[in-house]
């Protein structure tokens, strides 16, 4: 059996999911983040297989989405997506801050998963956090400042030319972020990307990139780094590869 507890944790609204019996104990973690105009709730399959495995999940309401989505439209929001990627990369660390505190996280086991946005907040919190131990990144990309200039590609020029100095700004904050600059981030920690390649909301190729130039010059800091690729796959998640992802995150965090 598994207990679900909703919390509000700062401005993040979040579910916490655990075995039951163990929702005060100190657990190996995962944090899992779900996509772009989805919520919470819609990752708690893979949570309550992972409850069930012996972890604590926390899925946290990305900004903008859940119970922390206003009245606004998504497509009006779409300018803001690459800020609320990195604002949940700051709230993550802000989260495991106050777990930790309260004796429920073990800072030592902790892992990230998560789909689409998810997986590109996966990817960029392995860049900026050392202690996570594994993630594994679903129809993501670890290439984030190549994907935002694609993305800004498919637009009109006039929207282009109207929103330059902002779209050079998040460029250049993104960097920091961006997986494919920082390799030597992941200091051999494993890392798992699940993709299809007929994907066309969040391309196949920035991942099928990023390993050639990972595998193009093999270091000790991504050796651990493996893509299950899905042919003729497109924008979404098979049950295979969220219990694949379990007995990943098994392996690496019991």
């Amino acid at each position: 059996m598994i207990s679900t507890e909703e919390r509000q944790i700062g401005a993040v609204s979040t579910l916490i999911v655990a075995p039951s019996g163990q929702e005060k104990a100190v657990l190996p973690t995962v944090f899992v983040y779900h996509g772009w105009t989805h919520r919470k709730e819609s990752e708690l399959m893979v949570a309550h297989f992972l409850a069930k495995a012996g972890f604590r999940v926390v899925l946290p309401d990305a900004k903008y989405h859940g119970k922390r989505h206003g009245s606004q439209l998504f497509s009006e929001l779409m300018f803001e997506f690459w800020d609320i990627v990195m604002q949940s990369v700051t709230e993550f660390g802000e989260l495991v801050a106050t777990l930790s505190a309260e004796d429920l996280v073990d800072p030592e086991r902790i892992g990230v998963t998560g789909t689409s946005m998810g997986g590109i907040t996966t990817d960029a919190i392995l860049t900026r956090y050392p202690n996570v131990k594994i993630g594994v990144d679903k129809i993501g990309a670890p290439m984030p400042v190549a994907l935002a200039k694609w993305q800004v590609s498919q637009l009109p020029t006039a929207l282009q030319t109207k929103y330059q100095d902002a779209i050079e700004d998040t460029l250049a904050r993104l960097a920091a972020y961006d997986l494919s600059m920082h390799v030597d981030h992941l200091a051999g920690r494993p890392l798992h990307f699940y993709h299809g390649t007929a994907d066309t909301m969040v391309p196949y190729q920035f991942t099928a990139d990023f390993m050639t130039e990972i595998q193009a010059q093999p270091s000790s800091a991504t050796a651990l780094v493996t893509l299950t690729t899905e042919e003729n796959g497109q924008h979404k998640v098979s049950d295979d590869a969220q219990l694949k992802t379990v007995e990943l995150i098994q392996q690496y965090l019991l």
